[in-house]
């Protein structure tokens, strides 16, 4: 399989707010905002800032917030939503345009597993570099043989139990395209991972390359996104 080239990744972030609907990616975004524990004193990147979700819900908790992404198509929509977002247009693949100890919060979610083993520690290295000492960095990435089909079934049984039967069959109906689209293009990033373009990560895999990297107190394992993702946050000492 080839690797998923920039015209998937147009089509993929032109769908992607749906996910804004989808609970378990609602409480993903939760468990982010709640571990990178903004405060009014952060100055925060989000590396592979997509639509900008995130980035718009802890925007308004931190003194500055970038986001740097390579698709101009997700940019353009975190700009339909939020025009001031300070958002760049960048290959994180390159050597990160900040200066050394310059950030006191990093995050990314999804991200870092669409890089291959190598350039993802050229990523982590550089998030490395540019975090202050006792800056934290949070990173959430889906695992390998991640399921597309548990995180929708655990958002039918959770919204059944929040809304009803009713209200959840007619905002499925409602919402049936575009998460038919999502639902696909995310078996193709699942398909994606025998290549060697991609490097998803196993349980304990993620946390032993941030120690490798130097991280400290690298926390255990927080499966997250139905069981379907890994959290870790860690500290640049």
């Amino acid at each position: 399989m080839k690797m998923l080239d920039e015209k998937f990744w147009e089509k993929y972030f032109k769908v992607y707010d749906v996910l804004n609907m989808v609970i378990p990616y609602q409480e993903l975004m939760e468990e982010l905002e709640r571990e990178l524990d903004s405060s009014a004193e952060d100055i925060v990147l989000d590396v592979g800032s997509g639509t900008g979700n995130l980035m718009m819900r802890i925007k308004n908790k931190a003194k500055k917030i970038t986001g740097l992404d390579f698709s101009k198509t997700g940019i353009d929509s975190h700009k339909e939503k939020d025009p001031g977002a300070d958002v760049l247009l960048f290959d994180i693949t390159e050597k990160l345009p900040f200066s050394d100890d310059y950030f006191s919060k990093v995050v990314s979610n999804n991200t870092i597993y669409t890089l291959n083993f190598d350039q993802q520690r050229k990523v982590l290295f550089e998030i490395y570099r540019i975090l202050k000492p006792g800056g934290k960095f949070v990173v959430s990435n889906v695992i390998k043989d991640f399921s597309p089909i548990k995180i929708y079934t655990d958002h039918v049984i959770k919204s059944i139990q929040k809304k009803g039967i009713i209200r959840t069959i007619a905002s499925i109906f409602i919402l049936l395209l575009p998460t038919i689209k999502m639902f696909y293009y995310n078996m193709m990033i699942k398909n994606s991972g025998a290549t060697k373009n991609y490097n998803f990560f196993r349980k304990g895999e993620q946390k032993k390359v941030l120690e490798n990297i130097g991280f400290k107190n690298v926390s255990e394992d927080k499966f997250v996104y139905s069981n379907q993702g890994i959290m870790n946050s860690c500290y640049k000492i």
